[in-house]
Order: C-alpha cells, then sequence, then structure tokens
C-alpha cells in the first residue's frame, strides 16, 4: 500500500457528472479510508453521507476513484 501514499488526486462520479478533486482540497491523503473519504465528500457536495453509500472506491496508482457501483446481469 506505500505505493499508494503519492496519490493527490481524486475522481468522483456523482449524479451523471464527473469531477477532479485534489485529495488537500477534500482534507485527505492518499491513506484515507472509505468511510473518510465518502464523508469528505458529502461534505463536498453539500449531501447526507448515505448519498454514497452504494458508491465505491477504486484505488489505482494515479488516483483515487470514486463511482457508482457497477450492476450486471
Amino acid at each position: 500500500m506505500a505505493q499508494q501514499s503519492s496519490v493527490t488526486t481524486l475522481h468522483l462520479r456523482y449524479d451523471g457528472r464527473s469531477e477532479e478533486l485534489p485529495l488537500a482540497q477534500l482534507g485527505l491523503n492518499g491513506q484515507a479510508s472509505d468511510a473518510e473519504i465518502k464523508k469528505a465528500l458529502a461534505q463536498h457536495l453539500d449531501i447526507a453521507s448515505e448519498w454514497l453509500a452504494s458508491h465505491v472506491v477504486v484505488r489505482t496508482r494515479q488516483a483515487i476513484i470514486v463511482r457508482p457501483e457497477a450492476l450486471y446481469g
């Protein structure tokens, strides 16, 4: 997990739009938990944190991605 500590960007997909945010703007770093990320995003979006409950947090070397859960079938 040490590789991900250099992650500085978060990509958000919410309500049909995409947004790219610096983690520092949200008061986060690359080691933030999923719950911390969702809480910070809810505050940023001025929504109840429950509205992000169905979103997943995907961590890559370049970014943290928060997006709706993909449903197949």
